[in-house]
């Protein structure tokens, strides 16, 4: 994602530019010359808008401490049509791209566009001649034991026991994964002495790779990272699974492994990561992050020992992270099925093989006045003998119930109870319980019973004819109590 930066200080303007391109690029506001150079010394901006009409001729003294500075971002200039003679200064000064105010959405788009593709032009000559300037005449190739090469005074590094009992406490028993990365940034920073760790993840649903967890990179720079699977360093560590140094990406220009466009994409994605290697995570063969360190802090380079080291705890780490991913999937499932047993208008108890029960859901407990607390992982006798000898005739007799009506022999409550076996690949787990309380049904046929018998007797000992409310009445007391019954019939047989 490209990053662009607005210098103004209208309000106006910065809002307009962050409704028209926020969505599509990183936009960072300077409303100040001396906030945009700070701005440019920590993020590589590929286009800036300038607007002229900073006061203290602001836009000309930015132009020149970015000269001074050596950086040479893409500029386009921000000025009010009514004064063209500002737009002619910089046209003179050879910044040639430009917007007039009013801004208009379609012109700003246009001019977006024209700008990064100079602006990758530039990048792709300025990597060019500094990688003719690296050839030395008398050696062409790049040879390969140059590369991560240790010095003759090696510097002391750890042992792999050492390092290993370093991560044990990341790799052993770590299912959260916000902990492993946690666990994982403070033990890569520790045992190789860096000051900047990324964490990222590769989102399995959209294949974009985000920070999830940093150490040493600012939080406005790593929520705005976003790296797409078939570009950039991503595709290079997906092609190649090996760990990415900057060293690697002038290298493969110089075999022709890599085009100069797909190396400076590299580049800009390893400068916004302000990273020196990556190290590619692996789960199952798909890349599931990726770890990204900055320089080490004494100054010194990662030497082969180091490359070997961080190779061997990636795969570690990838069997870490598939396990973390693995149980954060069932531990939603789990959460997930507990709410819908939770907000299911019936009594729901399961037991388990011996007889303890596991689930009793918030129904339960509300039909027969028992506190979930009370009874779960306690002995099935716990929850009543009516209910009980129906789950333990299931589980002992394998004898199951199906809407059979059963009243309480304390509350004198009717109940529609149904049971089964609970089974995994014929192996029984124990039994489950799904009852209704049937009691309104109840008193509402007994109602109608009473209608009638009313109708009956008034038809016996009346010639006259049936009043109409009264046929009304057993009309609507018999929907009623038919609507109940249908609905219940429905969500029984939903839960089957």
């Amino acid at each position: 994602m490209y990053s662009f930066l607005v210098v103004s200080d209208d309000k106006t303007v910065v809002g307009f530019f962050k409704r028209c391109l926020g969505k599509d690029y990183m936009i960072h506001i300077a409303r100040t010359p001396q906030e945009a150079l700070e701005i440019f010394l920590k993020i590589d901006i590929d286009v800036t808008f300038l607007d002229v009409l900073l006061n203290d001729d602001g836009a000309n003294k930015l132009i020149e401490d970015l000269r001074q500075t050596n950086i040479d971002p893409a500029i386009v200039i921000i000025a009010p049509e009514s004064q063209p003679m500002l737009l002619e200064e910089f046209r003179i000064s050879g910044e040639n791209e430009y917007l007039k105010k009013p801004l208009r959405k379609e012109v700003i788009e246009t001019v977006s566009k024209k700008a990064i593709g100079k602006q990758e032009l530039k990048r792709e000559l300025s990597f060019i001649q500094s990688h003719i300037k690296s050839l030395k005449p008398e050696d062409t190739r790049v040879s390969e034991l140059t590369f991560n090469k240790q010095e003759s005074a090696r510097v002391p590094y750890l042992a792999y026991k050492e390092v290993f009992q370093k991560f044990s406490k990341v790799l052993t028993h770590v299912y959260d994964l916000g902990k492993l990365a946690d666990l994982t940034v403070e033990a890569m920073a520790e045992t190789f002495g860096v000051g900047r760790v990324v964490f990222m993840l590769t989102n399995r649903n959209d294949g974009m790779c985000r920070p999830f967890r940093c150490l040493g990179l600012d939080e406005l720079t790593a929520r705005s990272i976003c790296f797409a699977a078939n570009q950039g360093i991503v595709l290079w560590l997906t092609k190649n699974h090996q760990i990415l140094n900057r060293e690697v990406i002038n290298r493969d220009v110089a075999t022709n492994k890599l085009a100069v466009r797909e190396a400076i994409k590299n580049q800009k994605e390893m400068n916004l990561l302000q990273a020196q290697l990556c190290i590619p995570i692996f789960a199952n063969g798909n890349l599931s992050s990726v770890i990204a360190l900055g320089n080490k802090i004494t100054g010194k380079a990662f030497f082969d020992e180091d490359i070997e080291l961080l190779s061997m705890l990636a795969g570690y780490i990838g069997m870490a992270v598939e396990n973390a991913f693995l149980y954060q999937e069932v531990n939603l499932r789990r959460i997930h099925n507990e709410n819908v047993l939770e907000n299911i208008p019936y009594g729901i108890i399961v037991v388990d093989k011996d007889c303890k029960i596991n689930i009793f859901n918030k129904s339960a407990a509300r039909m027969l006045n028992i506190s979930s607390d009370d009874v779960i992982g306690k002995d099935v006798k716990y929850i009543g003998s009516l209910f009980a000898n129906c789950l333990l005739r299931t589980l002992k007799d394998k004898k199951t119930f199906k809407r059979s009506e059963t009243v309480h022999p304390v509350t004198h409550s009717t109940y529609d109870i149904s049971t089964s076996l609970l089974l995994d690949n014929n192996t029984e787990l124990g039994a489950i319980m799904i009852f209704s309380d049937l009691s309104d049904v109840k008193k509402m046929e007994t109602k109608i019973k009473d209608l009638e018998n009313l109708v009956n007797g008034y038809l016996v000992n009346s010639e006259n004819t049936i009043p109409p409310e009264v046929t009304q009445a057993v009309t609507n007391l018999s929907k009623s109590w038919f609507s109940d019954r249908h609905r219940l019939k429905i969500e029984q047989n939903s839960l089957k």
